[in-house]
């Protein structure tokens, strides 16, 4: 457990884990938002951007930050030009926390050329060593250093439909992104919208679907899964794909992810992974799966660390660990 009582009743208490990302050194981040019974999310629930690192004794492990304004955050780790966890949110604003300094900084960029309006950030991911935000209407940005971001969909032109006073503008909305490398990547979201960056150009895939996608992941045994309506499933690359099942939730899955030789995929209702070209339920510890959704691979691939609101969990390939269950601390 990384929490004591003392230190949960600080840091926890009152808060639903929303999202993870882990970094070297089994330094982790958790995305958690204050439980509340307020409709319609008016006023917003407090955000809390929540840091542990494991190296230091327990009185002194944990940072936390705490804020009003995000909605509907996402947190990523990268360790390239710099080391450090990168949230950003539904309308851009952004937090970094490295070793050194703790910040909001200015607000992504948002302006779409040309109209009055400003593009939505869904994701923040890392792919290599760098991270990059996800959005829409057909955005993807990599981050530079602070304040500093590159929009590597610049010569994409907005889609005329986007504009369309009839069109339902989400159809463009990019929700993930995942690359076998940063010159090889593939960004899915709105209806049936899958595309190639091959370093330096997008190309849009031929996907046989115009559902709703949510997740892609470019796995290390060379194909890409998507996720779409309801946790459905497809793998495939560039312009073939098959489906390999229909969805049987509620609500999209939360992440895929490729670990340990397999597909792994966190939902609402814990872990799943794929075995003989199906979706089960991951044969792992009852304890992990009460605390497992979001899922969050380290950079060196040796450790994937799922989070679910009511805790954490980490799997080394061979054994797995509860770091902490809020049941067990109240």
């Amino acid at each position: 457990m990384i929490f004591d009582k003392e230190r949960w009743e600080i840091f926890g208490k009152g808060f639903s884990v929303y999202d993870c990302a882990i970094g070297f050194g089994n330094r982790y981040a958790f995305l958690m938002y204050e439980k509340t019974k307020s409709p319609h999310r008016d006023p917003l629930p407090e955000i809390r951007f929540l840091f542990a690192r494991m190296e230091r004794p327990v009185e002194k492990r944990f940072f936390a930050k705490r804020f009003g304004h995000f909605d509907f955050a996402n947190i990523a780790y990268a360790n390239g030009i710099e080391e450090e966890f990168v949230a950003v949110d539904l309308g851009g604003y952004v937090f970094s926390y490295d070793a050194n300094r703790a910040d909001e900084e200015e607000q992504h960029p948002r302006e779409l050329k040309g109209t009055d309006l400003g593009n939505v950030i869904n994701n923040i991911v890392r792919v290599g060593q760098s991270i990059y935000t996800v959005g829409g209407p057909r955005r993807v940005y990599k981050r530079l250093g602070m304040n500093q971001w590159q929009d590597l969909t610049a010569t994409l032109p907005i889609p005329k439909a986007f504009l369309a006073t009839k069109s339902n503008m989400a159809d463009f909305y990019w929700k993930d992104l995942s690359g076998f490398s940063e010159s090889d990547m593939y960004a899915a979201g709105g209806a049936g919208e899958v595309w190639r960056f091959d370093g330096s150009d997008w190309i849009q895939c031929a996907f046989p679907s115009n559902e709703r996608l949510y997740n892609v992941c470019c796995a290390g045994d060379g194909n890409v899964y998507i996720g779409g309506n309801m946790g459905s499933l497809w793998v495939g690359r560039e312009n073939k794909w098959k489906k390999l099942g229909d969805g049987a939730f509620t609500v999209p899955l939360k992440n895929i992810a490729w670990f340990g030789g397999k597909l792994w995929c966190g939902s609402e209702y814990g872990l799943w992974e794929l075995k003989d070209g199906k979706l089960m339920r991951a044969d792992i510890p009852a304890e992990a799966q009460l605390v497992s959704g979001a899922i969050d691979i380290s950079p060196d691939n040796g450790l994937m660390l799922t989070a679910g609101p009511d805790g954490a969990a980490l799997f080394d390939g061979a054994r797995w660990e509860v770091l902490f269950n809020r049941h067990d601390l109240e």
